[in-house]
């Protein structure tokens, strides 16, 4: 009988949140908040699709960005918050 635990998916999982929560004290780690944020709220829209979740993996291999593609998701983001913004009027004037 082996005295080294079996290593579980589940097992790795609670070690990378502690270690994610661990990180996250750090008065330093708000970039590292903003991203986890707005990853858990792309997960939960229907539309980041698996195709946009290995798109992103690929970001996050290092790898620096491009000029070209920050200013196109620049952009990008600034139209999606510009929707946002008429989707709350919207429901504002509605309400």
């Amino acid at each position: 009988m082996s005295l080294v635990p079996h290593i579980t998916h589940e097992n790795a999982a609670m070690a990378a949140t502690s270690e994610m929560l661990l990180a996250l004290r750090n008065p330093d780690s708000g970039w590292l908040a903003t991203l986890i944020i707005a990853l858990a709220e792309a997960q939960a829209d229907p539309g980041f699709t698996s195709h946009h979740q290995a798109l992103f993996a690929d970001l996050c291999q290092g790898q620096p960005i491009s000029p070209v593609l920050r200013a196109a998701a620049l952009q990008r983001s600034l139209d999606f918050e510009r929707r946002l913004a008429r989707e709350e009027d919207g429901l504002a004037a509605a309400g």
